[in-house]
């Protein structure tokens, strides 16, 4: 649940958007590629979101219909736009990106809509913090997590920070630390812990560890990128992963791909650090790619049979 966008991807790469001639239509926000990277890998799944009653949000609920992911939930928000980036890879870790979210639909997402949900179906809810920012959808993020909660359906939540969304730095982590009470397991990077948590962008990596080491949630994931990731569990560290070591291509989609494939995993029964160890081969895939949504990986991609990673029935 959470953020849709409208990537616009420049097909030059190197030149930044100001030498771009040409764009990309792409369907994106982090809650939204979680979504479809889960797809790609054989999971059944919704997205409650909300775009423009336009034809860009036409356009933006196509793309994410011809990935697989349910658009059923997708609502259409009168007077609002559908948000959208722009995008220019300069080099595999560098890039512009520049946001259009002002009036954006996804940030008023009706309350309502999450009784329609269809929870007798739901195994998981992945929540993004960067949904907490604005409008009326934090009134629908905490419907959907005490739903969840009340029929026992475990509650992940990406930090999914983009500091662009909040007018004051410090509202992302005065506002997030309360709605992550109850949550199953938390994810995020190290600067998107160290905003959390107050820790300042100075913070070293061991500090960071730390802080998500005790950080008050069951499971904690800590991604760090080429370092790969961290799983704490009651303060203790239990599960330490590398990434696959590799030359990136672009690295937009590589975060959204690990917990998408984390999400498959688990489902499919893996463990901890068989799912982490997926998660970074999917991550590995991806950013060998350009763009993003369309580099996530089917389970050939990955070496697994078809029906591997599979939801449970």
């Amino acid at each position: 649940m959470g953020r849709i966008n409208l990537d616009l991807f420049a097909d030059s790469h190197g030149t930044g958007l100001v030498g771009a001639t040409c764009f990309r239509p792409s369907v994106g926000g982090s809650p939204t590629n979680t979504a479809i990277a889960a797809r790609r890998l054989g999971v059944p799944s919704i997205v409650l979101t909300a775009v423009a009653a336009d034809p860009v949000g036409d356009l933006a609920i196509s793309r994410l219909a011809s990935t697989g992911v349910s658009v059923a939930a997708v609502q259409r928000v009168e007077g609002a736009l559908t948000s959208t980036a722009f995008l220019a890879t300069l080099s595999a870790d560098h890039g512009e990106r520049v946001f259009y979210r002002r009036e954006a639909a996804d940030t008023l997402v009706d309350p309502a809509a999450v009784d329609d949900l269809p929870w007798e179906a739901i195994e998981v809810v992945v929540l993004s913090a960067d949904s907490l920012a604005a409008g009326t959808t934090p009134q629908a993020v905490a419907r959907v997590a005490a739903y969840a909660r009340d029929r026992a359906i475990p509650v992940w939540w990406d930090l999914d920070l983009r500091p662009s969304t909040w007018r004051d730095p410090a509202d992302y982590g005065r506002t997030t630390v309360p709605a992550l009470d109850g949550a199953d397991l938390v994810i995020g990077t190290e600067e998107e812990f160290a905003a959390l948590l107050g820790a300042g962008p100075d913070a070293s990596p061991a500090q960071v560890r730390d802080l998500a080491r005790t950080f008050p949630a069951p499971s904690t994931i800590l991604k760090r990128g080429p370092r790969g990731a961290l799983l704490f569990e009651g303060g203790e560290e239990v599960v330490d992963v590398a990434a696959v070591a590799l030359e990136p291509v672009c690295t937009v989609g590589g975060g959204d791909s690990t917990t998408g494939a984390l999400v498959a995993a688990r489902l499919a029964g893996m463990a901890w650090e068989d799912a982490l160890d997926l998660a970074m081969r999917a991550a590995a895939h991806t950013v060998m790619q350009p763009g993003c949504s369309e580099g996530f990986p089917v389970p050939a991609d990955l070496g697994l049979d078809l029906g591997v990673v599979a939801v449970r029935r």
